[in-house]
């Protein structure tokens, strides 16, 4: 497994045998999450910390982008404010914890579930160079404020990186493309940090999410249409084709329903067949009480694509 990117998703054997057998991981509505520090960045925090960014910026170039991003969003916001608000996230939740005592115990059934190795280059979930443009997006939970900036601040530069060559010389007409445009870039960021954004007592926990948001990606949709007269055609065509390919080869639009614990909750599939095979699973570790046997789980594996997926047990010991 050396030289691979893995991540790890704790859960019950029943959810283990789910996934193999659909080769799809569910991505769950995070307004059903159990965790209630969830979803506590708004929007007057986002401007705020604009506000911080813009003042420490020492490229008069990149203060008058954000300054007009700012302006862009605030022109905007009667209407965002009741987008954002509707808008739904829909995640998995991962950590780069292997075999770790409280995961077992607060999403593995209590120490009888499993821990599923996933190998997230394989997955390819976010574009290396653009990533604000992936259809799914993998990003460690933010639990500080700091992280929480350091985010905003680089997702903005990313998006000035793409408009560097006119940014440059800058003039009228990009500035009014930024002015009727930028509160894009600015809903793009909030979504993200606010999906990803954590209250600090769970930072023990080291939590990666998977992230798939619906509205978000209209909104890239819409900004790659719009920026068909503002970035140059030898950036904007591969961006345009791997967007769309990848969206093509995920199916992951619509909208499902099931059963969680007694509760019907929203999710949304993300198709893992294309790419099925023990590099994207190289691993499975059952937990210390799990009472699957080791080789029919094997035998399983085997009859499903996964031959050479790796079979251990927990080394936590349990009183």
């Amino acid at each position: 497994m050396d030289g691979q990117n893995i991540f790890y998703h704790y859960t019950s054997i029943n959810s283990l045998y789910n996934i193999i057998m659909s080769r799809e991981l569910w991505l769950t509505n995070l307004k059903s999450s159990n965790d209630k520090s969830e979803r506590y960045y708004t929007v007057n925090h986002m401007l705020k910390d604009m506000d911080e960014i813009i003042n420490n910026s020492t490229d008069d170039n990149f203060k008058q982008y954000l300054s007009l991003l700012k302006k862009s969003f605030e022109t905007h916001m009667p209407d965002l404010k009741n987008y954002l608000k509707k808008s739904d996230g829909y995640s998995l939740s991962l950590t780069d914890k292997k075999d770790n005592l409280s995961h077992w115990e607060r999403y593995a059934s209590s120490y009888s579930g499993v821990c599923i190795g996933i190998n997230m280059d394989k997955l390819n979930v976010n574009f290396k160079d653009y990533s604000h443009f992936s259809i799914t997006e993998l990003e460690k939970i933010l639990y500080s404020d700091a992280e929480i900036l350091d985010k905003l601040s680089h997702i903005c530069a990313c998006f000035y990186d793409l408009f560097e060559e006119q940014i440059r010389h800058y003039n009228d007409p990009f500035q009014k493309y930024i002015e009727q445009y930028g509160f894009i870039v600015l809903v793009i960021a909030y979504n993200k940090v606010m999906n990803f954004a954590k209250n600090n007592y769970f930072a023990d926990e080291h939590e990666f999410r998977l992230l798939f948001y619906p509205k978000t990606l209209s909104m890239k949709k819409d900004f790659l249409s719009m920026s068909r007269n503002i970035i140059l055609p030898s950036t904007l065509k591969p961006l345009h084709d791997k967007f769309h390919s990848l969206l093509r080869m995920s199916s992951i639009e619509q909208t499902h329903f099931s059963l969680f614990k007694n509760e019907i909750r929203s999710y949304h599939k993300l198709c893992l067949a294309d790419i099925w095979d023990s590099e994207l699973i190289p691993e499975i570790t059952l937990g210390a009480m799990c009472r699957q046997n080791k080789q029919e789980l094997n035998h399983f594996l085997k009859a499903n694509g996964l031959k050479k997926t790796k079979i251990t047990i927990s080394k936590i010991p349990i009183r």
